[in-house]
C-alpha cells in the first residue's frame, strides 16, 4: 500500500443524516499483505436529497478540525456550522479510521490503524464547540480489537495521554487550558509543542510522532464540491453584512479557511500566483494542456496572460486552437469542469485521498468511464465520488467496495456481485435495497396532460 488510506468513515448529524452513515473501504479483516490499490476507488449513488454531498462536507469538516487549530473560532466557520449540522440532534459526529505506513522510520514496513473521533455540540452560547476528541491505534494486522488511547479529550479537558512524561504532560495540559473546546488537541498538540524551545525535540515521542503522522494524512485529503454546494459567497455576504468593522484580509482570510481543503489551483477567470511558485504553476498548465487535449484534439495549447501585483502574478489562461484563442471562462461546461477536476485527480494519482461531489456533471458518460478506468488501474491514492451515472457501474463492479447506494433513509447498501447480474440494470429498475427507482412512464399520467386551460 501507500503511505495512507482511509479504512472506515462514519457521520451523523448532518444536515439530513440524523442515524450514522458507515463507508467501509477496504475488507473487514486484515492481513498482510495489505492491498490498498484493489479498493482505491468508491462511487456513492443516491437519489436526490439523500445526503450523498452531506458525507462529503463533514469530511472538509474533520480535515480542518485536525490541521486548523482557529477552525472553530471563524465567525464564518461558526455560520457554516449552524446551517448544516442537523437541527434535529445539534450533534455531529465524526469517526474514520487510517491506514498509516511508519514512513518516520526508514525502511520500516509497520503499518498502524488509527482511529480518529470527534463529536461537536452547540454551547449555551449558541456556538459549537468539541464535545469529545479522541485518537486511539494499533498495529494494522494486530488480531486484538482493542485499540489503544493516545489521546482523550472531553468537555475541554485532557482525561488521557499515551506514554508521555509528567512535564511535558503538565505543559500541554497548562498551555491548552480552557483551549480545547475550541481547538481540535491534534491541530493543538503541534502547535503548542513546535512553539516550546524546551519541548519541540519532543515531537519524536510516540504521541508525537503519531499525531504527526495524522497530521499528514488529513493535510493530503481534498474535497471538491459541486458549486451549488460551495457556500462561500452566501457566508461572506452574511459576514459584511453583520460584521462591518471587519477588514477585508480578514474576510479573506475567513473565506479561505473555510475553503481550505479544497485545489482552487485553476480557476476559469483568472489564478493569483505567487512569482516564486510560477514555474511549477507553468509545468501543470502544460500538463493540463495535454489532459484537455484527450477531449478537444483540436487544442494546440494553453497560453498564460500574466500581470505583476506585487509579489504575485494575475494569471488568465486562454485556450489556444488554430484559427483563434478563447479565455477558459467562456469555455463549454464540461470542458471548464475538466480544468478544475484536473488538479484533483492528479493528486489522487500521484497518493493523495480525494472527494469529488457529483463527478458525472457535465461530462460525457464515455470520458467518464475511461477516466474511472485509468485512475483503477494507475491511481497511488485514494477516489470517493457521489454521482447519479450509472454508465461506470460496470467499470466499477470490477473492484470490492467500490459501490454503495445511500438510500431515502440514510442506509448504506454496498454492492455486492451476483453472477452476471448487473448493478446498473437493477439499479434502474429498483431492485437495489432502499433505491426507489420503481417508476414507470404511466407514473406520469395526469401530472401533464390535464384539460383544464392555464
Amino acid at each position: 500500500m501507500k503511505d495512507r488510506f482511509l479504512l472506515n468513515y462514519r457521520v451523523s448529524g448532518i444536515k439530513n443524516l440524523t442515524d450514522e452513515v458507515s463507508l467501509s473501504f477496504y475488507k473487514k479483516t486484515i492481513t498482510a499483505p495489505i492491498h490498498t490499490e484493489e479498493y482505491n476507488i468508491k462511487g456513492i449513488y443516491g437519489v436526490n436529497g439523500s445526503g450523498k454531498s452531506a458525507i462529503l462536507e463533514s469530511v472538509n469538516i474533520m480535515r480542518s478540525l485536525m490541521t486548523d487549530s482557529n477552525y472553530l473560532n471563524d465567525p464564518m466557520v461558526q455560520k457554516n456550522l449552524n446551517e448544516i449540522i442537523n437541527k434535529k440532534i445539534s450533534r455531529l459526529s465524526i469517526s474514520a479510521d487510517f491506514l498509516v505506513k511508519d514512513f518516520f522510520l526508514n525502511g520500516s514496513k509497520n503499518i498502524y490503524l488509527f482511529r480518529y473521533n470527534i463529536n461537536l455540540i452547540k454551547n449555551a452560547a449558541e456556538r459549537y464547540i468539541i464535545d469529545e476528541e479522541k485518537l486511539l491505534y494499533k498495529r494494522a494486522t494486530s488480531r486484538k480489537d482493542v485499540l489503544d488511547t493516545l489521546i482523550h479529550i472531553k468537555d475541554g479537558e485532557v482525561i488521557e495521554i499515551y506514554n508521555e512524561e509528567d512535564d511535558l504532560k503538565e505543559y500541554f495540559i497548562k498551555k491548552t487550558m480552557n483551549l480545547l473546546s475550541n481547538s481540535s488537541a491534534l491541530a493543538s498538540y503541534l502547535e503548542v509543542m513546535s512553539n516550546s524551545d524546551k519541548f519541540k525535540n519532543r515531537l519524536v515521542s510516540s504521541l508525537g510522532m503519531c499525531i504527526l503522522a495524522l497530521n499528514i494524512v488529513a493535510e493530503n485529503i481534498y474535497i471538491y464540491m459541486d458549486q451549488s454546494d460551495n457556500h462561500i459567497n452566501y457566508f461572506l455576504g452574511d459576514i459584511l453584512l453583520g460584521e462591518k468593522e471587519l477588514d477585508f484580509t480578514t474576510i479573506i482570510n475567513q473565506a479561505k479557511r473555510l475553503n481550505a481543503n479544497r485545489l482552487n489551483i485553476f480557476h476559469t477567470n483568472f489564478d493569483t500566483v505567487e512569482k516564486n511558485a510560477y514555474s511549477k504553476y507553468e509545468s501543470i498548465v502544460k500538463r493540463l494542456c495535454n489532459f484537455i487535449k484527450i477531449f478537444k484534439p483540436e487544442l494546440s495549447g494553453i497560453d498564460i496572460d500574466r500581470k505583476e501585483n506585487g509579489d504575485m502574478y494575475v494569471c488568465s489562461l486562454n485556450m489556444v486552437y488554430d484559427n483563434y484563442s478563447i479565455s477558459t471562462e467562456f469555455e463549454s461546461t464540461g470542458i471548464k469542469k475538466l480544468i478544475k477536476l484536473f488538479i484533483y485527480l492528479d493528486i489522487m494519482t500521484k497518493g493523495g485521498i480525494v472527494f469529488i461531489d457529483e463527478l458525472d456533471s457535465n461530462l460525457h458518460d464515455v470520458y467518464l468511464c475511461a477516466l474511472l478506468e485509468y485512475l483503477m488501474d494507475f491511481g497511488r491514492g485514494q477516489l470517493c465520488f457521489t454521482t447519479h451515472n450509472v454508465g461506470p457501474m460496470d467499470i466499477l463492479k470490477k473492484h470490492k467496495k467500490s459501490i454503495d447506494f445511500l438510500s431515502v433513509d440514510n442506509k448504506i447498501y454496498s454492492w455486492t456481485s451476483n453472477g452476471n447480474y448487473s448493478p446498473s440494470k437493477l439499479y434502474r429498475t429498483g431492485m437495489i435495497e432502499g433505491s426507489p427507482f420503481n417508476i414507470d412512464s404511466i407514473d406520469f399520467i395526469g401530472i401533464f396532460d390535464t384539460d383544464e386551460e392555464d
